[in-house]
């Protein structure tokens, strides 16, 4: 990636989020053209993307524990994104920093965890979408 390429993205993603926040209400209330989860809806059971859009509300607000209560996910890809952003900074300044590691073990862990949450929450309440 060339350095006006990093110098771009390093741009446009801060006023992606801004973006973001600043049409948070507008962007929430297209929420019911998706409609109820089917899977859920005829099984009962929560899909691993069961809790998106409530999560997604949550982060917009600024509650981020309630944003990992409805879904895990979309906070920790969050996380990776910032960790690979704030690399790309450090690159822009010619700082090779690695945040996140690139061990193909510990990514593949990181989704079988992910496989045993997305089961286990239709078991334990505590941990099922609000």
């Amino acid at each position: 990636m060339t350095r006006k390429q990093q110098i771009i993205i390093a741009i446009s993603a801060p006023t992606a989020v801004i973006l973001l926040f600043v049409f948070r209400d507008f962007i929430m209330s297209l929420a019911p053209i998706l409609g109820e989860c089917t899977f859920h809806k005829i099984t009962g059971l929560w899909c691993p993307g069961c809790g998106n859009t409530r999560c997604v509300n949550a982060m917009l607000h600024g509650h981020f524990l309630l944003a990992v209560r409805n879904n895990i996910s979309l906070p920790f890809i969050a996380v990776v994104l910032f960790g690979f952003y704030i690399e790309l900074i450090f690159g822009i300044f010619g700082k090779n920093v690695k945040i996140l590691t690139r061990k193909a073990w510990i990514w593949w862990t990181v989704l079988v965890l992910f496989g045993v949450y997305f089961i286990a929450r239709n078991f334990i309440p505590a941990i099922a979408p609000i």
